[in-house]
């Protein structure tokens, strides 16, 4: 049996090469996929956290002004405009969507966006699994 298929090996290595590099390359492909799609969650959920501190006690009043806001020292705009990552911000009266782009060697294999609504009652901090110019108006 081994004969036979050395045999087909040595008539035909213009197939069998090809056939074993497409093999190589897929499963190289599929372990990028996993090592990228493990350290996007990992940066996400750290992104997160420290989201999360940075908006604790927060409300949409605090964001309604963003851009004189980000320039006024210790103000909570001017915390979250200068975390790596920072997106935009959307606010109303109501809610102040913030979002926020993890970055890293993984970025070019799957799209991350961590994205912060703070609301007066809470602020819920969410990992969609898309680019955040993807992300649906949350207001």
């Amino acid at each position: 049996m081994a004969n036979k298929r050395d045999g087909f090996i040595r008539r035909h290595p213009g197939i069998v090469v090809p056939a074993v590099v497409l093999v190589l390359l897929s499963g190289m492909a599929i372990v990028g996929k996993i090592a990228a799609e493990q350290a996007a969650n990992t940066a996400s959920a750290s992104m997160s956290a420290q989201l999360r501190t940075t908006l604790g006690g927060a409300t949409p009043q605090d964001f309604l002004s963003f851009n004189s806001g980000a320039r006024q020292r210790g103000s909570r705009a001017a915390a979250v405009n200068k975390l790596d990552g920072f997106v935009n911000v959307r606010a109303t009266a109501k809610s102040a969507v913030i979002r926020m782009q993890p970055d890293g060697w993984w970025s070019g294999f799957t799209e991350r966006c961590v994205v912060a609504v703070v609301r007066a009652s809470a602020t819920a901090v969410s990992q969609p699994k898309v680019a955040c110019v993807r992300v649906p108006d949350l207001n």
